[in-house]
């Protein structure tokens, strides 16, 4: 059985900026008042977290659901 590969992420909105571009949010663990955002991995994931560092754009709307997404997984847990 093939192992799935993850990204873990402690930034709120890098992490709203990967799922708004289509990552795919595994989990969210927390620790506390700290949650850790868990993605499935793709090739392209170290380019995307480039591009949020470097004014890289997304859609207003995928953005804001994301967040929404986010905050709902973060404090249903």
């Amino acid at each position: 059985m093939m192992r799935t590969k993850t990204y873990a992420s402690t930034d709120f909105y890098l992490s709203a900026y990967l799922k708004a571009k289509g990552l795919k949010l595994l989990d969210v663990e927390r620790d506390g008042r700290r949650a850790t955002f868990i993605f499935e991995d793709r090739e392209d994931r170290r380019e995307l977290i480039k591009g949020f560092y470097n004014d890289g754009t997304v859609q207003i709307n995928a953005f804001k659901n994301a967040i929404q997404d986010l905050k709902a997984a973060t404090y249903n847990l």
